[in-house]
């Protein structure tokens, strides 16, 4: 009889779990960056996890205002984390480039929402020249800053403690200069700089007020022992101030 009263005492207990709501997933999405390449097209990255095709819309600086549509269909339907989705600069409409504010929503509920990013830029192009540690990379977490900000190049996986010198000028090229290729078309000038025990260094360019439209190139050559013949080389960097 014991038996039969715990028994039944645990099945009226599973039989109220069984019946009982369960809470689901509270609709989220996350738009984690906006960067636009040299060769016209623009990467998205975001998170969601709804089936429903998240929009992303224009913005203000201090993500208040929940603006247009950027693009022209429903691109960002996928869901998961990190989905990556590279595009042309076509399938967004006028407005839509370096330095925007955006925001990704929820397409049927606009009251889920991500913060804002800022639409940057990435403006490596052309390939480096290996050396002793491999190839090194001239990097920049926007090549596309606002005139009367700063601009900073990162150059990384050089010879370490070596002499390096960037070279600026306009346009890019493909010259063959020390057995690698020089990047950079039109030479301005120079900066000798020392990578540091990592083979690294950094630099930042303070640009003025009145340079809005201006674009100009950017790359690294460093003495190499293990460069072919006795250098190496990064990729460039295409700058455009807006």
């Amino acid at each position: 009889m014991k038996n039969r009263i715990l028994l039944a005492s645990f099945l009226t207990v599973a039989a109220l779990f069984a019946t009982a709501p369960r809470a689901t997933a509270q609709d989220s999405v996350t738009l984690h960056s906006v960067t636009v390449h040299v060769d016209n097209t623009a990467t998205v990255v975001y998170s969601k996890n709804f089936a429903t095709c998240a929009h992303m819309r224009f913005s203000n600086a201090t993500c208040t205002q929940l603006g247009a549509l950027t693009h022209v269909a429903n691109w960002f339907c996928t869901l998961g984390n990190n989905v990556s989705l590279n595009l042309p600069l076509s399938a967004f409409v006028a407005g839509f480039g370096p330095n925007v504010p955006v925001l990704m929503v929820h397409g049927n509920n606009s009251g889920v929402a991500s913060p804002c990013v800022d639409v940057v830029c990435d403006g490596v192009y052309g390939t480096g020249c290996a050396g002793t540690h491999g190839v090194p990379v001239l990097a920049t977490p926007n090549a596309c800053p606002p005139a009367g900000s700063n601009l900073d190049l990162a150059a990384s996986n050089g010879p370490h403690g070596s002499l390096a010198v960037f070279g600026f000028g306009f346009g890019q090229a493909s010259v063959p200069l020390f057995g690698c290729n020089l990047l950079v078309a039109s030479l301005q000038s120079t900066l000798f700089v020392l990578l540091d025990g990592a083979g690294a260094t950094s630099l930042t360019m303070p640009l003025p007020p009145g340079v809005t439209g201006v674009m100009f190139h950017a790359q690294l050559f460093a003495i190499d022992a293990g460069g072919p013949q006795g250098f190496s080389a990064t990729n460039g960097v295409e700058v455009h101030v807006h």
